[in-house]
């Protein structure tokens, strides 16, 4: 295979993925309420699949999309029932077009039992013969337009069924000839139809312009036919997303009816009159697809890294500029001014780009839930919510294994079985809601179950026996949920394959925490128990506070910052075992001096003549940082610690300020945690 055609492999390899993820969306939509779109998407979705998969040689791909496709074209022509067993069974072949096309892309061998279990069931239900020759994928000089017209050309003709004017409008692509498909044999199936008449639009360009590559004309016309429009959506679906092709069909005239007895004239209209109203509804236009282009990812690393450049380089300008006279160098301050929001929407543009949609990832858990039912024997339910939210496509790669270890807990150790359910006066289905939402520079995921909640009796019981808390220790319900996420603990009394709330839970405070976010946890006994993940909108670019202590500079993210304030003496309480704290709004915080977290000399100790920044990460507490002055705001570029140095509790990554000298930026959960669990818990346990 040439170089170019490896590069279009991949092209159609990635294409794949978002087929796939469009056909397991659409499947959902189907379980949920069955429609006709949703129907027709799966099949053009499969049908795409199975086109480049034969293009490209990848015959197990194609082949399984080539039966499901077969199997798909009886429910939406309604020769087969759409049925919970058909649902399961779409599921089935969605996944195993997964893992192939994953095959195809990364070289891990499928799951050879489950494939040769889906083809089996989708041969049986599209009633194909299990035989060599049916196995078969399509050959590499596969023409599907062929195959097509073969199709239209074998089907039924209508008996007697009244006709019907569209009128129908075709602008072709650029890829339309690249794909093999000439305009001519579209017309020629139409023609099979019925009576078309067909109209020019538009003008060809110069002949200097005009490139043989591509379809430079296009064309309106009528077609009166008796066909149902059922066909005219085949042929739309031939040429998904390399043409434009619409149609409009006007009502067809109104049947005589027969003499009918006086006594009848008041009986409901027959359904045949009915289904003649339905048919007079226009087709529904098709949304255009938005134009992309594909872009390596080190070119993007490469613009991230430049836009951080820019970012410095302009606050380097704007601290010595600081100095001058506003008056006396005006256009220097405007000019200043000018690149400052420029550079910053430079920066927003270039977060832009590197943003995914949630989708790619949440649309993934549906096939796990279904797992885990078969495994657990539980019936679960699974929401998402908010998948369209975008974040940076680092964080999007990363997010599968912590969310997979927190679904596959709270189905086996959170959500009771349909018997403890009832027992409790709950709905025998499980509830699981996934949810994601943009609060500022920052997304917030949620997952939420309505199980039992966390038994902390037991957990504190075996955090105890383990010896990572002391017998003796009076901890709150906050401190002995967090006890889940200490490394190896689990109240699993056997092991299985999906066992132990907190097996792998500190991995996933881990991961979150390097990508600079956090994990929230809430539980409430009877009801469930919700895991909040809070992560950077970018893990490039951050807005943060610029603050002194001593002679060091740290920053505070401004997403985090509540208030800034110098306390009076009255606010300041003293406690014996959490020292000093702040009585703010009729609450008592806690305050965090930064010179003690860190070990740093010369700064302010005492809090009245300091500075308290008041913080409150998401899902977090409120608690009073000191430092001991405050320089002002601007945006920072996040250069990892831990991939330099190493990591360092409190502190989320390190940036280069515009005086040149390094600042280091504060993780607050993880700085608020450290700081709780050394005042509050026992030496063991916070040590793990």
């Amino acid at each position: 295979m040439s170089a170019e055609d490896q590069e279009l492999r991949q092209i159609f390899l990635l294409e794949c993925e978002e087929l796939v993820t469009l056909a397991e969306s659409s499947v959902e939509t189907l379980r949920a309420a069955p429609t006709e779109d949703a129907i027709h998407a799966l099949f053009r979705a499969v049908h795409s699949i199975k086109g480049g998969a034969g293009a490209f040689g990848l015959d197990h791909l194609a082949s399984f999309a080539h039966v499901f496709e077969t199997y798909m074209d009886l429910l939406r022509k309604g020769k087969s029932t759409l049925d919970d067993a058909a649902v399961d069974l779409l599921f089935d072949g969605v996944d195993v077009l997964r893992q192939l096309s994953d095959e195809a892309r990364d070289g891990e061998k499928a799951s050879t039992q489950r494939y040769e279990a889906a083809l089996a069931a989708l041969r049986a239900a599209a009633g194909l013969e299990e035989d060599a020759a049916a196995a078969k994928p399509p050959p590499a000089d596969f023409d599907p337009m062929a195959e097509f017209e073969a199709q239209m050309a074998a089907a039924p003709a209508a008996d007697e069924a009244p006709r019907r004017k569209y009128k129908i409008r075709f602008v072709p692509g650029p890829k339309l000839l690249e794909a093999g498909i000439d305009p001519l044999r579209i017309l020629g199936v139409l023609k099979t139809l019925g009576e078309l008449q067909v109209e020019i639009a538009g003008q060809l360009p110069p002949l200097a312009d005009l490139d043989a590559q591509i379809c430079a004309w296009s064309w309106t016309g009528t077609l009166e036919t008796a066909a149902p429009q059922a066909d005219l959506d085949d042929v739309r679906d031939m040429i998904d997303d390399l043409a434009v092709f619409e149609f409009e069909g006007e009502a067809p005239p109104p049947a005589p009816e027969p003499e009918k007895p006086v006594a009848a004239a008041s009986a409901a209209p027959a359904p045949k009159k009915q289904a003649a109203a339905q048919a007079a509804e226009p087709a529904k236009p098709r949304d255009k697809p938005v134009a992309t282009v594909r872009v390596d990812v080190p070119k993007l690393e490469r613009l991230g890294n430049m836009v951080g450049e820019l970012i410095i380089t302009q606050a380097f300008l704007a601290r010595q500029a600081s100095g001058l006279d506003p008056e006396t160098h005006r256009p220097l301050f405007r000019a200043l001014d000018e690149m400052g929001q420029h550079i910053r929407e430079v920066a927003d543009a270039a977060t832009s780009i590197r943003a995914q949609p949630l989708k790619a990832v949440f649309s993934r858990f549906g096939s796990l839930v279904r797992d885990l039912e078969k495994t657990t024997g539980k019936r679960i339910r699974l929401e998402i919510v908010g998948d369209h939210t975008e974040i940076d496509k680092t964080v999007v790669e990363r997010l599968s294994e912590p969310l997979t270890h927190l679904i596959r807990n709270s189905i086996d150790h959170g959500i009771e079985n349909a018997e403890g359910r009832a027992a409790a006066g709950k709905d025998p289905i499980g509830q699981l809601r996934l949810s994601a939402e943009q609060r500022g520079a920052q997304v917030v995921i949620e997952l939420v179950d309505d199980g039992k909640g966390i038994n902390r009796e037991r957990v504190l019981a075996k955090a105890i026996e383990r010896e990572l808390v002391s017998p003796g220790a009076m901890l709150s319900d906050q401190e002995i949920d967090e006890l889940i996420f200490l490394p190896g603990f689990s109240t699993a009394d056997q092991i299985t394959s999906v066992s132990g709330r907190g097996v792998g839970m500190d991995a996933v405070r881990q991961v979150i925490e390097e990508m600079g976010g956090n994990v929230a946890l809430t539980s409430r006994p009877g009801e469930g128990t919700t895991f909040s993940l809070t992560l950077p909108l970018s893990l490039a670019i951050l807005d943060a506070m610029v603050t002194l202590v001593g002679r060091q500079n740290y920053l505070v993210p401004i997403s985090a910052i509540i208030d800034c304030l110098r306390p009076e003496a009255s606010a300041i309480v003293r406690m014996d075992d959490r020292g000093a704290m702040l009585a703010w709004r009729g609450q008592i915080l806690r305050i965090l001096p930064l010179a003690t977290e860190f070990g740093v000399a010369g700064a302010e100790s005492d809090p009245t003549r300091a500075i308290l920044i008041l913080v409150k990460p998401s899902g977090g507490e409120t608690v009073a940082i000191q430092v001991d002055d405050l320089i002002g705001q601007e945006p920072v570029v996040v250069k990892s610690l831990e991939r330099n140095y190493r990591k360092v509790r409190g502190v989320s990554g390190a940036t280069i300020l515009g005086d040149g000298r390094p600042a280091l930026i504060l993780d607050l959960s993880s700085l608020m945690a450290v700081d709780g669990r050394n005042r509050r818990m026992p030496r063991a346990a916070a040590e793990g």
